[in-house]
């Protein structure tokens, strides 16, 4: 596969250069430049990803192998569903996912820093999320049918429902999965209330608009103590909705600024990208010369562009199919 990509390549650059010989007045330089540039694009375009894992933090025993394998399916499985949701054109249901998402991700976070709780969480990655997976796909495939019957209809609302049912059992997981720890500050929060009714002070809530009777005024900024006890929330704002290897994401942010700013009127950033209609549009206007001073904007907007923000925009486009 990658020896046929590279030959479709060099096919590709070797055509650009005769083409653009034949049908522009620019130098063979500048010609050969552009060839090279779309065969780059080409390679790169089609070259396959290799698929990258997340690793946790265990040892190599064949157990911790099997956790990570586990860990794995369920964010593949994730990915999946979240790359599905923009074929959902019921937008009642599309948002119903989506928020099942979010707890999905929630647990995907968790287990990501308690590993050891991957056993207790098959119930969700084996049959839970892979159900919601199978089932999604299965009523996308309906829905391209533009079927209108009863049949049809029944099942997809059938269907529906079981995802609303789904939905609870999401959170029920993550409830079981992180009960521990719910019974560990439970306990730690009696004996820090006992301590505190032991030293004559009261537990319960004040009215935070009280000024400080104490002489001493200053309080420490954004401490946790000062904030209430709510339900427990495992977010991770600092990552996009869906996981990635940040190097790969920063490796084809440089490599996108770097063909844009070097051969962007020739497209090849747009073809690196996956945008292959754009690609050709600047390919085919790039004697006017707008393109190259376009590709040359855009390469330094990628370079200084914030690493989610360009996976947000870009990422999905270059890892779809």
């Amino acid at each position: 596969m990658f020896s046929f990509i590279m030959f479709l390549a060099v096919i590709t650059t070797i055509l650009a250069f005769i083409g653009f010989d034949m049908i522009t007045h620019f130098s063979d330089i500048v010609n050969l430049i552009g060839a090279v540039a779309l065969g780059v694009g080409v390679f790169l375009t089609f070259k396959p990803n290799k698929k990258k894992q997340i690793s946790l933090d265990l040892d190599d025993s064949e157990n911790s192998k099997l956790l990570q394998e586990s860990y794995q399916k369920a964010l593949e499985d994730y990915n999946y569903i979240k790359g599905s949701l923009k074929y959902i054109r019921d937008s009642e249901l599309k948002m119903h996912v989506q928020d099942m998402q979010k707890v999905s991700l929630n647990i995907l976070q968790y287990l990501q820093k308690h590993p050891e709780k991957i056993t207790l969480a098959r119930r969700f990655i084996d049959y839970y999320q892979d159900t919601v997976a199978g089932l999604i796909e299965k009523y996308v495939e309906i829905e391209n049918t533009q079927l209108n019957t009863d049949s049809v209809n029944d099942i997809k609302e059938r269907t529906k429902n079981t995802l609303y049912g789904l939905s609870n059992a999401y959170t029920e997981q993550f409830e079981k999965l992180i009960n521990d720890q719910l019974l560990d500050m439970d306990a730690e929060l009696k004996v820090m209330e006992n301590t505190i009714k032991a030293d004559g002070f009261d537990v319960k809530k004040q009215d935070r608009t009280q000024k400080i009777k104490s002489g001493f005024s200053y309080r420490r900024k954004n401490c946790m103590h000062d904030k209430p006890m709510q339900k427990m929330r495992w977010q991770l704002k600092h990552l996009p909705e869906k996981f990635f290897d940040s190097d790969e994401v920063l490796r084809k942010k440089l490599i996108a600024g770097g063909l844009g700013i070097l051969f962007g009127g020739f497209g090849a950033h747009k073809f690196y990208l996956g945008k292959t209609f754009m690609g050709i549009f600047y390919l085919l206007f790039s004697w006017t010369g707008i393109p190259f001073i376009a590709g040359f904007i855009e390469g330094i907007r990628y370079l200084f562009m914030d690493k989610e923000d360009f996976y947000r925009k870009f990422f999905d486009n270059m890892n779809r199919g």
